[in-house]
């Protein structure tokens, strides 16, 4: 029961978040740079508590462990290419060049594949109650992409 609120709390902070993202006042709010700078922010934190949850699964043996390697890979790998992604962003100053753009452009592909790696993983889970639960936080990393590819396009 814990788990299920705490999988209900972080949807909730995660839509939030996203909302922030549309619904914020000021000048930041209208900045897509820092916008895309939050959403890779978001997607780290979504990494994080997918793993958390991927490896409370394999602990309790509702996940196979060909099923927690293909995930812990996956997430490995977007993790590692968020991180790249987000750094990129915070060097960012004043408008974003094409040159700029395009490496964005790059990195947020690689960031996309990633997670594509991902849900590629959580479809492979079996039990379905294990992959509603993994599906819920890759559906918020999925939100957060959609904010980053306005950036990139």
């Amino acid at each position: 029961m814990r788990d299920r609120r705490t999988l209900v709390g972080l949807v909730l902070v995660l839509a939030l978040a996203c909302l922030s993202f549309k619904c914020g006042g000021g000048q930041a709010s209208d900045d897509p740079v820092r916008k895309a700078a939050k959403a890779a922010d978001t997607i780290a934190g979504s990494i994080t508590e997918m793993i958390k949850l991927k490896r409370q699964l394999a602990q309790q043996k509702t996940i196979t462990p060909d099923e927690e390697l293909a995930l812990t890979n996956a997430l490995l790998k977007a993790n590692t290419a968020d991180k790249a992604f987000l750094a990129a962003t915070k060097q960012l100053r004043g408008t974003p060049t094409s040159a700029d753009k395009s490496n964005l452009a790059t990195l947020f592909s690689t960031v996309s594949a990633a997670v594509n790696e991902i849900d590629a993983g959580v479809l492979g889970v079996k039990n379905p109650d294990a992959k509603t639960k993994l599906t819920t936080i890759l559906n918020s990393i999925k939100a957060s992409l959609a904010v980053i590819s306005s950036l990139t396009q």
